[in-house]
């Protein structure tokens, strides 16, 4: 049975405890959010890396180096997407230096392989970064909205609520709850893309 949106606050609430905690140098602390999201950065680093023992070493050097950074976390996307972004870039650079070490050695065929995996995440990591940018606009844009339409759009789009309960809760109609979330999401894809525009210009 999925949790409550109310669970899901609150544990999002104590995660953003734990993250101050271990900002203060609580290292307790920091061992609940590694136990709460090593199993995601794990298996994005075995996603590339076949080598269990290579994995266990990156996935430490995740942790290490978010706990030594965590001044730079700012929350403007998930901390789990944080954490991601680490692992990207510690992967990364383990196949940057293997690509570098088999070309010392000459074997041509891993050599490719491993080159090709380099492509791969550089391409993957432009991908994300664009995610992280566009979920960080998502959140800005959401909170210009009066606050009845974001309400609406927590209920329908985070909270999986029906256009049926919403607008039995609203007393509206269900096509009124419709034509509110059609522009809603007009709206916030627009200032989602200005957003992003500016950013690149």
């Amino acid at each position: 049975m999925p949790p409550s949106p109310d669970r899901t606050v609150d544990a999002a609430d104590d995660e953003g405890r734990l993250i101050e905690k271990s900002r203060r140098g609580d290292a307790a602390a920091f061992t609940h959010l590694v136990s709460a999201h090593q199993g995601r950065v794990r298996a994005y680093i075995g996603g590339t890396v076949n080598r269990p023992e290579v994995v266990d070493d990156l996935a430490q050097e995740v942790f290490l180096s978010a706990f030594r950074s965590l001044e730079t976390y700012k929350g403007e996307a998930p901390f789990g997407v944080w954490l991601l972004g680490i692992a990207r870039h510690k992967t990364l650079m383990h196949l940057r230096h293997e690509v570098r070490r088999l070309a010392r050695e000459s074997r041509s065929l891993n050599l490719v392989l491993a080159d090709l995996q380099v492509k791969v995440l550089e391409a993957d990591e432009m991908l994300m970064a664009r995610r992280e940018r566009e979920m960080a606009a998502l959140q800005r844009c959401l909170e210009r909205l009066p606050p009845q339409g974001a309400e609406m759009i927590a209920e329908r789009y985070f909270r999986a609520r029906s256009i049926a309960d919403i607008a039995k809760a609203s007393g509206k109609r269900e096509g009124t709850v419709r034509m509110s979330l059609l522009r809603l999401r007009q709206v916030l894809r627009a200032c989602v893309e200005q957003r992003l525009t500016k950013e690149q210009a």
